[in-house]
């Protein structure tokens, strides 16, 4: 049985396993404001390592270089031509491998969550922004390195600046940041509403929003139901260009459930390319949850270890 450390670096923290075969044994978070990228892997690693563990894998949120595990660049993610395979591997002493986050994160769903059984697997992981992954015949497609960057598809022409840099991207739509602006601008608005006294003295992020929806504020429904119409939208485009077997939402948003999925699966049901002679394509929540782009990577090492991931 072969042990591995898994670590997922996003805008705001990373999150840390430890897997004996396929089951997570430890897990913790650290901020990504302790350093830079590698620093932050290292320093997450560290929180689950034991003697007997063999390779590192780490998923990071932007443009990453395979099989180099080069952090390019990235929105939400400081720093730029990092070599992050090579450092980790470095500081560790052990064999390593970096890829996008969304990648690990439809690794691990493939394997252990919600895709098991499925060749064909479009992953939306939603948060600080929204990352993709596409799994064609059960293997990741990367392009040249930096397929699915679905988050950056302009939605909206002349719409709201991304972090990216361009105008109207679809993350600007249909995120986390997507969601608290909506509230922020009701909440501007409605000062002594039921919704701002449910988030009074809370930091106001999409996941707080849904959390308020999820406990029944119809103002707080009606927001979600919005950034699910969008996200909904963006799902049917991609559906009719990849044509994948099932679609898996994950990701701080994408674990909330039906106040987000449901408005998402009834505009794909209406807006899919010939979907009165096509089965509809499920649309499901991440079987690992929060967990899968940590797993992902860690079974991305174990691989490695295995001498299955190939040009490294």
């Amino acid at each position: 049985m072969t042990t591995t450390v898994g670590v997922d670096l996003g805008g705001t923290k990373a999150f840390a396993v430890r897997l004996e075969g396929t089951e997570i044994v430890a897990e913790a978070r650290v901020a990504t404001s302790s350093g830079e990228i590698p620093e932050v892997v290292v320093a997450a690693a560290r929180q689950v390592m034991t003697d007997d563990v063999e390779a590192i894998g780490a998923g990071v949120a932007g443009l990453v270089r395979w099989p180099e595990g080069q952090f390019v660049w990235g929105p939400n993610v400081p720093g730029e031509g990092i070599p992050v395979r090579e450092k980790v591997a470095a500081e560790l002493g052990l064999p390593t491998v970096v890829d996008n986050d969304a990648n690990m994160a439809a690794w691990g769903e493939l394997h252990l969550g919600a895709a098991r059984g499925y060749r064909h697997v479009l992953m939306v992981t939603l948060g600080t922004g929204i990352g993709g992954a596409i799994v064609a015949d059960g293997r990741l497609y990367r392009g040249t390195s930096f397929a699915g960057e679905l988050g950056h598809i302009v939605y909206d022409p002349g719409g709201t600046l991304c972090g990216c840099g361009k105008r109207g991207c679809w993350e600007t739509m249909a995120s986390g940041p997507a969601l608290a602006r909506l509230a922020r601008d009701y909440l501007s608005a409605n000062p002594h509403s039921q919704l701002a006294r449910l988030l009074d003295g809370v930091p106001l992020t999409g996941e707080a929003v849904t959390q308020a929806a999820d406990a029944g504020d119809e103002t707080a429904r009606g927001l979600v139901g919005q950034v699910g119409g969008h996200l909904g939208r963006g799902l049917s485009n991609l559906i009719a260009v990849l044509d994948p077997e099932v679609m898996i939402i994950g990701g701080g948003l994408g674990s909330v459930g039906e106040s987000l999925l449901g408005p998402a699966r009834r505009v794909v049901a209406d807006a899919m390319h010939g979907g009165s002679h096509r089965l509809a394509v499920p649309i499901l929540v991440a079987g690992l949850g929060p967990q899968a782009g940590a797993a992902g990577a860690a079974l991305l090492a174990a691989a490695l270890v295995a001498g299955e991931v190939e040009a490294l």
